[in-house]
């Protein structure tokens, strides 16, 4: 059995398990790091097959291996509830282990992708699989697209990011994964409240409305609150408000 490898963070006693990015890791979440209520909390930043502290483990890298693979880990250190907070594209991993782990008590869900995935045309999807096979400068194109209010320095430093924290055949196979994972009949099962961050300044895709639209109709119990200063990266751009946020839905939950 695979036990991904983590960060701990704190000594509290409500448990909390944070997942990454596409292009990324659980590096993404440092700058939160000096504003976390160690106290009360205990975070557990967890890096997926392929990605960080988890690099070395190989995979398939699918939406049903790496929920399997939290649930394990959440086994592995014997909590009886947890609260789950994902980015982007560990969103899907996230909603997935609600349905399988009676254990999650809540979903916070950053810049998400609904269970649907993201749909493209098939020749649009094979180019864009084939480009980050061949690791031809993909990742320049979404820091650059996605940044562009931001300075050159910034832009290194992501580029650093996505390259650095994870293999190439990870990247690909969780880019896969939300290209043709689709189990949005599923998500009517979800029972346990979610909470949605986004960034205003993020890719279309991602902006607070069309979020909305994405999961209206198929989630029980959903809100959505907008960071105005962010884009795809709110622990970044914006590390106290967000370490406040989610610790405030947390807080509320257990009250």
């Amino acid at each position: 059995m695979t036990i991904l490898n983590y960060k701990k963070i704190g000594s509290g006693e409500i448990p909390i398990i944070v997942l990454h990015e596409l292009m990324g890791s659980c590096k993404n979440y440092e700058p939160i790091f000096p504003y976390l209520d160690t106290k009360n909390f205990t975070y557990y930043f967890t890096d997926l097959r392929g990605y960080g502290l988890s690099k070395d483990c190989k995979g398939e890298y699918s939406c049903k291996e790496a929920s399997n693979d939290v649930k394990n880990l959440i086994t592995n250190l014997n909590l009886e509830s947890v609260h789950v907070i994902a980015h982007s594209m560990s969103t899907m991993i996230a909603q997935k282990l609600a349905l399988i782990d009676e254990r999650v008590k809540q979903l916070i869900l950053i810049t998400p992708i609904s269970a649907a995935g993201i749909k493209m045309k098939p020749e649009a999807e094979k180019k864009l699989i084939e480009s980050m096979k061949k690791d031809e400068n993909l990742i320049e194109q979404v820091v650059e697209s996605a940044s562009k209010r931001y300075n050159q320095p910034w832009k290194d430093y992501r580029i650093k990011i996505g390259y650095e924290s994870s293999i190439l055949e990870a990247r690909t196979g969780y880019m896969t994964m939300y290209l043709t994972t689709d189990f949005i009949e599923e998500v009517k099962n979800i029972k346990v409240p979610i909470h949605i961050i986004v960034g205003h300044h993020d890719l279309p895709a991602f902006h607070k409305n069309n979020v909305r639209k994405q999961f209206e109709g198929h989630y029980n119990n959903f809100e959505i609150i907008e960071c105005m200063e962010a884009g795809h990266y709110p622990m970044i751009e914006c590390p106290v408000y967000f370490a406040t946020k989610v610790e405030e839905f947390i807080l509320n939950y257990q009250n």
